[in-house]
């Protein structure tokens, strides 16, 4: 009796040693994946950052040729060309 109870409780024990290493195991592929989906998505946003930078820099840039072009046409009408 003792032997078997012996026998069954160094089975669970090897049972759960196993489950547990399994358990560490997947804990470590999901944390690896967690960090990998993080920095995917930084990634994202500074490439967002940069193209919503990159736009107001473009709009920038336009709004001062437009202000040229207007000067340019001022300067034009006040000298009297056309």
């Amino acid at each position: 009796m003792l032997v078997t109870v012996l026998t069954v409780g160094v089975g669970l024990a090897g049972l759960i040693v196993a489950l547990w290493r399994d358990m560490r195991a997947e804990l470590r592929a999901v944390d690896t994946e967690l960090r990998a989906d993080i920095r995917a998505v930084r990634a994202a946003i500074d490439a967002d950052r940069l193209a919503h930078e990159a736009l107001h820099a473009a709009e920038r840039q336009a709004r001062i040729e437009e202000r040229r072009e207007l000067l340019a046409a001022i300067a034009a009408i006040r000298e009297g060309t056309p």
